[in-house]
């Protein structure tokens, strides 16, 4: 229950920062979380991204407050952290699909996006298999990402298009595998200082790193390990949302902010019998 009680507190936290002044940061404080699992763990557990929730709950109060009020459309738009009348009309049409001073006209029809708690939910009528194994820190060659560091609430798409344009591409990494382990394509999310540092698709190997790849260290860590079986990307996105929502709050573990593996055992990742591991970086609880 602590767990809930963490993100029960950040919302409120969310809700009396409306205003502009939210710290991301302090939210996934309080969360008990890092900045880059809070992103992340928030589109499984809320169905939206965090930042599209916030601008949700501050546009549904500012469409209350164009309602209850006589306030000018900009001194509203002040209040919820946009200097620009612009931007605020912009971000309100996004929510409401109508303008800010459109909600005074008679009949408008406004949208409510309620604020969120989370509850305890009692599933389990799946179970799910995993292992926990204990993996020293190994050298991996590959390509990261080309377009710099991801917004982590996207980050599921922004792999799909990663994996896509890299294309025939990937068999040069596929390439510089020597029988070096953990064997099989590795697609790894590498976390610095809490947050998103990287994302690359590389193989273990002793080889030489080729001028136009990468090599980084993927450090030692405690893993939770989970079968796959399914055409990407959907399959791993299921997997995934199952391990946040279900294994995690009730395992007795901590999910720790090191890199994140997936390793991909099977030549073609769209099939239907594809085989492929999510490694997860825990601590005991």
């Amino acid at each position: 229950m602590s767990q809930l009680k963490h993100l029960n507190d950040a919302l409120a936290y969310i809700e009396e920062h409306l205003d502009g002044t939210l710290d991301t940061g302090e939210v996934a404080r309080i969360a008990a979380c890092s900045a880059y699992q809070l992103k992340r763990m928030f589109p499984y557990l809320a169905g939206i991204t965090l930042s599209e929730y916030v601008r949700r709950r501050a546009m549904t109060r500012a469409a209350q407050d164009l309602l209850a009020t006589d306030e000018k459309v900009i001194d509203i738009a002040l209040r919820y952290g946009y200097e620009s009348p612009t931007a605020f009309s912009k971000a309100f049409r996004r929510v409401h699909g109508m303008s800010p001073s459109d909600v005074r006209q008679p009949g408008a029809q406004v949208t409510l996006h309620p604020r969120l708690i989370f509850t305890l939910s009692v599933k389990g009528e799946e179970p799910m298999d995993y292992r926990i194994i204990e993996q020293s820190a190994f050298r991996v060659v590959g390509i990261p990402s080309a377009n710099g560091k991801w917004d982590l609430e996207d980050a599921g798409a922004k792999a799909a298009e990663y994996w896509e344009e890299l294309g025939a591409d990937v068999h040069k990494v596929v390439n510089l595998m020597d029988g070096s382990e953990p064997a099989g394509l590795l697609g790894v999310q590498f976390c610095k200082d809490g947050d998103f540092d990287c994302y690359m698709a590389c193989v273990a190997t002793n080889q030489p790193c080729p001028n136009e790849m990468e090599e980084r260290v993927v450090a030692a860590a405690t893993y939770a390990v989970f079968e796959c079986e399914g055409a990407m990307p959907d399959a791993m996105n299921d997997l995934w949302h199952r391990i946040l929502t279900e294994w995690l709050p009730s395992s007795g573990y901590e999910w720790e902010s090191k890199t994140d593996v997936e390793r991909y055992l099977t030549p073609n990742m769209i099939s239907p019998d594809s085989r492929s591991e999510v490694w997860l970086p825990v601590v005991k609880r």
